[in-house]
């Protein structure tokens, strides 16, 4: 299956999920869902009124987006996901996944703190994106 008929399948799967009617089988499309995306712990009710909070498409991407993995990135590819984080250069899945690298990567579970709210972890609230990556960097665990 090509990749934009696993975005289409997906967000049809989400789509039902999110409001079943009583000839869809949960369990089956929670299957299928998991299948098609490789997840084992996606449900039903991760699809519940996603459009309050997301789009349909996105909530699609991010299902099909690997599970971020530590990687070993060095201090230069750190910089460059927080940069393009903070220049607003990835879609919300992308930015979403990304945040997920850095906080596997730093082991900074609030790592999302450090550059929409770097007042809160010790830096102006309008600091520049090298104060955040400094900050970043000094603060992860290792």
């Amino acid at each position: 299956m090509d990749e934009k008929t696993k975005l289409k399948k997906v967000m049809d799967l989400i789509d039902k999920l999110a409001e079943p009617d009583d000839s869809d089988d949960i369990a089956r499309l929670e299957l299928e869902i998991r299948e098609i995306t490789g997840k084992s712990d996606l449900s039903a009710n991760e699809c519940k009124e996603y459009w309050g909070w997301t789009s349909l498409e996105e909530l699609a991407k991010r299902f099909l987006l690997p599970t971020p993995q530590a990687q070993g990135l060095s201090d230069e590819e750190l910089a460059i996901i927080v940069e393009k984080i903070a220049n607003v250069e990835y879609s919300e899945s992308e930015m979403d996944y990304q945040l997920d690298v850095l906080a596997k990567e730093t082991g900074l579970i609030n790592v999302s703190d450090y550059i929409f709210y770097p007042n809160l972890i010790g830096l102006e609230l309008n600091a520049d994106v090298q104060e955040i990556i400094d900050k970043i960097l000094a603060d992860r665990m290792r």
